[in-house]
């Protein structure tokens, strides 16, 4: 019986180190995109699903469009596709100029929302779903409908 306990305790254990990585993966990664200067260049790959393209495939995707914040991702055409449109349901304000600090902070959130939604689809990441889950309240707090954030 103490090896069956040794054994599953020992199976859990590699489960939080597993978990435990993948978090501060996370974290760095996101830290890069919030933390990134204005010039910026491409990755190697994919940041949503992590392929591996020739430089011409990668594009680089403006978290909240470009009218209202300057931070980006690498991506492939096809998630890039997907970023774009998921943008269009946003708050009609999306569209506009000079928008208010809350409004471009709550779209940049809904643009890291976004990633975080479709990496963790494409990466069967479940880190990044509940950091978008929790971003929603401060999308909603500043302003920007909630219908987006669905």
């Amino acid at each position: 019986m103490n090896y069956l306990a040794t054994f599953v305790n020992s199976k859990i254990g590699q489960i939080r180190d597993d978990m435990q990585l993948e978090i501060n993966k996370t974290e760095y990664w996101l830290n890069e995109i919030l933390l990134q200067p204005k010039c910026v260049s491409k990755n190697e790959r994919c940041e949503v699903c992590s392929s591996r393209e020739v430089q011409y495939n990668l594009e680089l995707h403006h978290l909240a469009g470009r009218k209202h914040d300057y931070r980006t991702v690498t991506v492939c055409r096809r998630c890039h596709n997907m970023l774009s449109e998921s943008q269009k349901t946003w708050d009609k304000r999306w569209l506009q100029d000079n928008q208010p600090e809350n409004a471009r902070m709550a779209f940049l959130l809904l643009g890291l929302h976004d990633v975080l939604v479709l990496r963790s689809r494409l990466a069967v990441n479940d880190v990044c779903y509940r950091v978008a889950v929790s971003l929603r309240q401060k999308i909603s707090d500043l302003q920007i409908t909630q219908e987006v954030c669905v």
